[in-house]
């Protein structure tokens, strides 16, 4: 199989644990946020791209959705864009390290979790998120 034919996405599987409101720190919170899904594996990326869907059997894109990543590492600033109508987000000029995200949109579960963006990480890594409805 040719190289320039793989695509290699990292996958979000719905995490088993919760993350209580109380550990959403400086993100934004929806109104009617009720179940922060946390991933339990960091993103390895070399810039902050990706898309949104709804999961697996469904896979939908997700428009709308805002998307937050603190960082890096201690710092506490927040950076945030919103997916377009194909799903699809990206937040440009991102320094290497490590940063934490967290995407919301009424009406659905949050993610939260970890993205370490890393020079050695392959170019073509993108950022895939399954969110549930639910709130």
């Amino acid at each position: 199989m040719k190289l320039a034919l793989l695509s290699i996405y990292l996958v979000f599987a719905m995490a088993s644990k919760d993350t209580p409101q109380s550990q959403v720190g400086d993100f934004t919170r929806s109104p009617y946020e009720h179940i922060i899904n946390e991933v339990d594996q960091p993103f390895l990326v070399k810039s902050i791209r990706g898309f949104i869907t709804l999961p697996k059997g469904d896979e939908r894109p997700i428009s709308g959705v805002l998307i937050e990543i603190q960082g890096p590492d201690a710092d506490r600033k927040i950076r945030r864009c919103k997916t377009d109508e194909r799903g699809r987000f990206k937040i440009g000029g991102v320094p290497v390290g490590t940063y934490r995200f967290k995407a919301t949109l009424s009406g659905l579960q949050s993610v939260m979790g970890t993205i370490v963006v890393s020079k050695k990480a392959i170019r073509t890594n993108e950022i895939k998120i399954a969110m549930s409805v639910g709130v």
